[in-house]
């Protein structure tokens, strides 16, 4: 039995399990962070990713922003799509017309018209000791009671904050943070409605109505002003369905 050939065959396995061991070794050094690697490489990032990235938090308004965008400038598209094809014959055409309307009653386009504005802020008056805080600030039941009034008093089209609001929208609270359809805003709470402004601003000034209650802790809490011409933008939240469904034709 030749020695050398039973030994080289036994730890075989030797040779290369150390040199693994010295890659993988080397690997975990260079992807070890520490302070002073941590800020070598946060120098290499841009400066917009490197202060996202110190401060631990994305700003959820930004990217909101950027998001809605490129859904406005999908649907534009799609818009342009459907208008091309109902030009092609006088049946397509009102199909299209009737396109758009159903669209523009979704809230899925832009629209401009007179209305009111309504602005909602949490109270700057000294707060008394045996009275909770939370009395003097705006809450999401609050916006969503004024929204609910003013679609109650026939208004066509309705932001918060900017922020295009649909049947299917909702509201809530997340600290001080009201949030509209998982969006964030912060006090002032900006409603904007299209409609016929007395209309509209006669169903808020109705007694026992959300203003007056609102009103009655702080009168600086609430402000309505008309406008001549204001331009709403499109709804950007999710238009699927998950559960319903249009159902079949009964042969």
């Amino acid at each position: 039995m030749n020695p050398f050939i039973s030994r080289f065959s036994t730890n075989s396995w030797v040779v290369p399990v150390t040199i693994l061991s010295f890659v993988l070794g080397f690997m975990l050094m260079l992807a070890w962070i520490t302070k002073d690697t941590q800020s070598t490489r946060l120098g290499r990032l841009p400066e917009d990713q490197r202060q996202r990235l110190t401060a631990g938090s994305m700003d959820l308004q930004i990217e909101f922003n950027k998001v809605s965008k490129e859904v406005l400038k999908l649907r534009e598209e799609k818009t342009k799509l459907e208008k091309a094809v109902s030009s092609q014959t006088s049946s397509t055409k009102v199909l299209g017309e009737g396109l758009q309307e159903a669209k523009k009653l979704a809230g899925l386009t832009e629209v401009e018209g007179p209305g009111i504005t309504v602005t909602l802020k949490d109270s700057k008056q000294n707060i008394p000791n045996d009275v909770p805080y939370s009395e003097y600030n705006i809450h999401d039941g609050d916006v969503l009671r004024m929204v609910n009034q003013l679609w109650n008093a026939g208004a066509e089209a309705i932001a918060v904050n900017n922020h295009r609001v649909s049947p299917r929208s909702y509201f809530n609270c997340d600290g001080p943070v009201i949030r509209v359809d998982g969006v964030p805003i912060a006090s002032p709470i900006v409603i904007k409605a299209l409609g016929d402004p007395d209309t509209l601003r006669g169903a808020l000034q109705l007694r026992k109505g959300v203003i007056e209650e609102i009103q009655n802790i702080d009168p600086n809490m609430v402000e309505v002003r008309d406008f001549d011409l204001a331009r709403l933008p499109a709804y950007t939240g999710s238009t699927a369905f998950r559960i319903s469904k249009v159902p079949e034709e009964k042969k």
